[in-house]
């Protein structure tokens, strides 16, 4: 309870305003479950600075329920891997997601295959390839490592996982399923 009486009078007045009590049980959860105002909370005013993972990193769909917005987030990379084994990838990673309940994937590819991850609702990151790279004044390896840095500490990662062509590795599973909470 607050110690000025400014501050209770103005208290009693709120709560005998019309309204006041659907906005208390019905308006308020709505918004303190919504992705879109922790998100703009979170950007307007900074909320919990010290934290390392965003809180407004989707985790996708595969996870749910509270505190999945505190898991570590882990940046994908998937560079020069065929088209045609993006979505068992992305399928192994949703599995790995799913048996660990410890990262939220941020996918980086740059093949425009973006079905399997928007089937699991995980934000992807397209990058021009090295193959249709025309830029004659920047190399292509220097806009990529301009990119990737640019995603790196816009998501704040806590690892990276490259994956080759030939999928996820034992290395690459075990970056994944070590970042599950201890406990």
């Amino acid at each position: 309870m607050a110690s000025n009486p400014r501050v209770r009078k103005a208290g009693r007045y709120v709560r005998r305003l019309p309204g006041y009590r659907y906005a208390r049980r019905a308006l308020l959860p709505r918004i303190r479950q919504s992705n879109s105002a922790r998100s703009l909370v979170k950007r307007v005013f900074d909320v919990d600075a010290a934290q390392s993972a965003p809180l407004d990193v989707a985790p996708g769909n595969v996870l749910g329920g509270v505190g999945t917005e505190r898991l570590p987030v882990v940046v994908v990379l998937m560079l020069d891997v065929p088209a045609e084994r993006i979505e068992p990838i992305v399928d192994e990673i949703a599995r790995l997601q799913l048996l660990t309940a410890g990262f939220r994937p941020v996918i980086v590819m740059d093949v425009p295959q973006l079905g399997a991850p928007r089937r699991y609702a995980y934000p992807t990151e397209l990058l021009i390839s090295r193959v249709t790279w025309a830029d004659e004044y920047q190399e292509w390896d220097e806009y990529a490592r301009q990119r990737l840095g640019r995603i790196i500490t816009t998501y704040r990662s806590a690892a990276t996982v490259v994956v080759g062509p030939d999928g996820l590795d034992d290395t690459n599973r075990l970056i994944l399923t070590s970042c599950a909470p201890a406990g």
